[in-house]
């Protein structure tokens, strides 16, 4: 019996399979390469957000963007691989030439090859399409976490809360939908060709020639004969395109929908916000087309049953055609014909809602206006009743004052001051206004020799301390006069830092790494370079080994496996950026551009200003890319141990509200902040900036005025700026109707084309008026002059111009400082510094005080005196301007600038002249009798001189 030889796989099989085994392998390796790449980055995040103590917020972030990732990725599968497969199913499995004859039967392993391919190709769409809508995380919190607005539109009634919150996500979900059945329809048009339910073939030739061929099927005689397609669809085919394209229109009809509700955001009319022909024609067509796009969706599914080819062609037409004529020729008509002969009859209403949202929009509502009635000139007791408004003029820029800091108090190249802000302290009892700069950590001011990765990252790894000076303070020779300065640091008494050190600031690092075997440079001692371990809280462990790997892939480098520098409490400080910093935690917030640091309790802190914005307020002009603005959280950041927090300081806000409702356990109260911080609290310069803007035309209440533009503002000018915009800045002043003086910031307004002032806008800083604004106004029957008024004047001395050009010959660049505008009861004082920067030193030195003054008086009365004087001293250039001498740095106060004289320190001359006040005041109350007021004279008299004894 013969019995079969044993059969052997073909080698072919062999290798096939075996390629499909290494194209797996290859494939799952990359796989897990991709993916544990994102894992170990959402490790790291992990542990970051770990040690800011955010946990919860990071796995609402985490398990948001995954579940509306997953949710897209799925929509968008069973969307796409449902058409591809009922296209691979639904195709003819014949050719067919002739009616009837069955010429040629298809390849049934196409079909196969094509339904893997589908199937493929949709599971790579939806994890794309998957992750794009992943970041859609914050659309989808904010809509299931929304809560009333509270006010309505004034045209379809809707709460605000819905154009906020609702409208962008089911925009969102409509949009996403919309493009996966555009792609659907693609590809399932794809499936069709490849398959034969879609032919493009040449079409046969035109008749010749000849008898019974009509002229316009006649072929040409001459010329290039182009070839000729047609298209031939079959009948399924027809049918399942037909639904698709079904769908679409009555996605397109919801979105007629969306557009209608989205007209109170048009910019086509005279003011932001639906205006005369949206209301008239636009609304009124979006429903029309509305209406247009749900027929044509219906007739679509209708031809599923007939399969007419033309009608999807036909629809199409019809619809461009209907946009072309419905949403561009009537629109455009209705607006030339109609409104614009007739625009504020027909605006008037659209324009006072547009008026209204924007102040809302922007609380500009809250603004309190008040006019000044005439008053008297300004004299010398008058400024005397305002000592603190003018002892506490500011006297150094912050650009002029950040390069005297670089040269006098950087003390080493590996640090660095990048801006001076100006905040406000109690020193020795005195409200005072001061510029203070931190020294932050410069790695590129190392040597290139000195440029490795253990100096980069191990041995220098911190700032240390401040430097801090009065606005108006100078030494003999024209420099800052310093509160705080030098390292370790010496300071005023109410200023002492006893933690100096800067691990977090605005300038950061990839990463710092602490408590490691390797020495911790710490300042630059007298004796010697001083080294210190890090002892704070902020930080990441380096150990165990899965942190090594994260952190490695995260920054590139093996050095973390090959370093012996670690040790088991190794520690890694990632995000010491303060703005990254707080992104990181609240990416949903906007920040302030100017984070400022702040002495509180010995210890150095960050405050940044974040804001809630959205450009979805109805009728709200937009100012940039938002046209709703809140100053809603502030955050602080702890110098040295990175602590973060986020302080809640608009409780009104919707919009933060949603938020605090999504991650409540990021959000503290306000009244939870330490009150040494509280104290330093500022109105932020990025929203008064704003609102300034804004004010300068929404400050009428009008339509007819908004429109005619017949109040309109303008911020004057200041040559001595790039820019040429009058920046806001802060001042110590008493607003008028207060008893006391306060930290405020002020902008003055000229009228729009004209240089005289008209007004000028404040913002409260101080509790508890923090937050509050007012608009001062001149009255109407007084000349008020403006600032570049002021600045012709000064430019046209004879003196000045003299002097300065005296000068420019000698060696020295001159300096013109900012030109503040002093409000004092009812008047306006002009200072101008004037700087002197030397050739070879590179120092800019406070030279002069120039002081203009022209008395503010009703039109038609007395001729106004007007003085423009530049003296060394602020002192010296009062005196100068009102003919008597006011004591700059009496009673206590700051000094006044002493430019150019004075012998003695500052801080002495301070202390005598409290000295001596409280003296006389004791005295008066011995005379009047009133011996607890003695009493208490007499102890701070014996205060200040324990203080002269201590400095002496």
């Amino acid at each position: 019996m013969d019995t079969a030889a044993p059969t052997r796989p073909r080698r072919g099989r062999v290798s096939r399979s075996r390629r499909r085994l290494a194209a797996l392998v290859i494939g799952a390796v990359v796989l897990a390469i991709i993916l544990g790449g994102r894992l170990l980055g959402l490790y790291v995040d992990w542990l970051w957000f770990g040690e800011v103590g955010f946990r919860s917020v990071f796995w609402t972030r985490v398990w948001a963007q995954a579940l509306v990732g997953l949710a897209g990725g799925a929509v968008f599968f069973l969307i796409l691989w449902p058409n591809l497969e009922l296209a691979r199913r639904l195709a003819p499995a014949y050719r067919e030439e002739l009616a009837g004859v069955v010429l040629e039967a298809r390849d049934p392993r196409l079909r196969r090859w094509v339904g893997i391919a589908g199937l493929v190709v949709s599971v790579v769409a939806a994890l794309l399409a998957g992750s794009s809508a992943s970041g859609a995380w914050e659309k989808v919190l904010l809509y299931l976490n929304r809560v009333p607005w509270g006010v309505e539109d004034p045209l379809f009634g809707r709460d605000v809360g819905f154009y906020v919150f609702a409208l962008p996500f089911w925009q969102w979900a409509l949009n996403f939908v919309f493009f996966a059945l555009i792609v659907a329809l693609f590809l399932t048009a794809v499936v069709y060709l490849v398959l034969g339910g879609l032919e493009v073939r040449q079409a046969p030739p035109p008749p010749v020639d000849g008898p019974g061929v009509p002229p316009f099927a006649r072929r040409p005689r001459a010329g290039v004969q182009l070839p000729q397609f047609r298209a031939d669809l079959s009948g399924r085919a027809v049918a399942h395109l037909s639904a698709i394209l079904a769908a679409l229109f009555a996605l397109a009809a919801v979105g007629q929908l969306f557009r209608a509700w989205n007209l109170v955001f048009s910019a086509s009319g005279a003011a932001y916000g639906a205006g005369a022909t949206d209301v008239a024609v636009r609304l009124p067509m979006a429903r029309v087309t509305l209406a247009l796009a749900a027929a044509i969706a219906a007739a679509l599914v209708w031809n599923v049953w007939r399969r007419r080819l033309r009608w999807p062609v036909y629809a199409l037409g019809v619809w461009v055609v209907a946009l072309v004529v419905l949403r561009g020729i009537v629109p455009a008509a209705y607006q030339s014909l109609v409104v614009n002969p007739n625009q504020l009859a027909r605006e008037r209403t659209y324009i006072g809602y547009n008026l209204a949202a924007t102040k809302a929009a922007y609380a500009l509502d809250r603004i309190r206006q008040q006019t000044l009635p005439p008053s008297p000139p300004l004299s010398i007791a008058t400024l005397e009743r305002n000592a603190p408004t003018v002892r506490n003029i500011r006297l150094w820029d912050p650009d002029t004052l950040t390069t005297s800091y670089r040269q006098l108090q950087e003390l080493r190249p590996y640090y660095i001051f990048l801006d001076a802000d100006v905040d406000r302290y109690m020193v020795d009892g005195v409200y005072r206004q001061t510029m203070l700069a931190a020294r932050e950590l410069n790695i590129e001011g190392l040597p290139a020799q000195a440029q490795t990765w253990v100096n980069q990252h191990i041995t220098y790894t911190h700032g240390f301390g401040v430097a801090v000076s009065a606005v108006n303070q100078v030494t003999a020779d024209g420099s800052p006069d310093f509160l705080v300065q030098d390292i370790p640091p010496r300071a005023a008494r109410g200023l002492e830092v006893r933690e100096p050190r800067i691990y977090y600031g605005e300038r950061g690092t990839d990463y710092t790494l602490v408590r490691t075997r390797e020495q911790e440079f710490d300042y630059p001692g007298k004796a010697g370079d001083v080294y210190r371990e890090y002892s704070g809280r902020g930080g990441i462990p380096i150990s165990p080994f899965l942190n090594r790997l994260a952190f490695s892939l995260r920054f590139g480098t093996v050095k973390f496996f090959t370093t012996t520098a670690f040790k088991d409490d190794s520690r890694i400080i990632i995000r010491n950026d303060i703005r990254e910093r707080a992104e990181a935690a609240a990416p949903f917030l906007a920040y302030d551009g100017d984070p400022y640091m702040v002495i509180a309790d010995g210890r150095l802190w960050w405050i940044v200003d974040a804001y809630t914005a959205t450009d979805r307020y109805p009728y709200s002009t937009p100012e940039g890319d938002f046209n709703y603005l809140r100053n809603s959280v502030k955050v602080v950041v702890d110098a040295y141990n990175g602590d973060l927090r986020f302080y809640v300081f608009d409780v009104r806000d919707p919009l933060l509200a949603a938020w605090r409702r999504v991650f409540p356990g990021l959000f503290l109260p306000a009244h939870e902040m330490p009150r040494a911080l509280m104290a330093h609290v500022r109105y932020p310069e990025g929203m008064f900036t704003v609102q300034a803007t804004v004010w300068a035309t929404y400050h009428v209440d009008s339509p007819d005025a908004l429109y005619n533009k017949e109040d309109q503002w303008a911020i004057p000018t200041d040559s001595s700026l790039a820019p040429g915009k009058l920046p806001a800045y802060y001042v110590i002043m008493k607003l008028p109707g207060e008893e006391k003086e306060e930290f405020l910031q002020i902008l003055p307004y000229t009228p729009n084309g004209r240089s005289n002032m008209i007004a000028w806008l404040a913002a409260r800083s101080d509790p508890p008026h923090y937050g509050e604004a007012v608009n001062i106004l001149f009255s109407k029957s007084t000349v008020v002059v403006g600032p570049s008024q002021v600045e012709s004047f000064i430019n046209q001395d004879p003196e000045i111009s003299a002097q300065r050009s005296l000068w420019d010959q000698q060696g020295s660049r001159v300096i013109l400082g900012n030109l503040i505008v002093v409000p004092i009861e009812g008047q306006l004082l002009y200072v101008q510094p004037l700087y002197l920067q030397s050739e070879q030193t590179q120092v800019p030195q406070l030279k002069r005080v120039i002081v203009f003054y022209r008395a503010a008086l009703p039109e038609g009365g007395a001729e106004p005196r007007q003085v423009v004087v530049m003296r060394p001293t602020l002192g010296e250039a009062l005196q100068a301007a009102f003919g008597e001498a006011f004591d700059a740095g009496a009673a206590g106060e700051p000094g006044g600038g002493q430019a150019g004289g004075g012998a003695l320190p500052a801080r002495l001359r301070e202390l005598i002249a409290r000295a001596n006040a409280e003296f006389e005041a004791a005295q008066r109350a011995l005379r009047a009798g009133d011996f607890a007021g003695y009493g208490r004279h007499v102890a701070a008299l014996q205060e200040a001189l324990r203080a002269l004894q201590r400095l002496q």
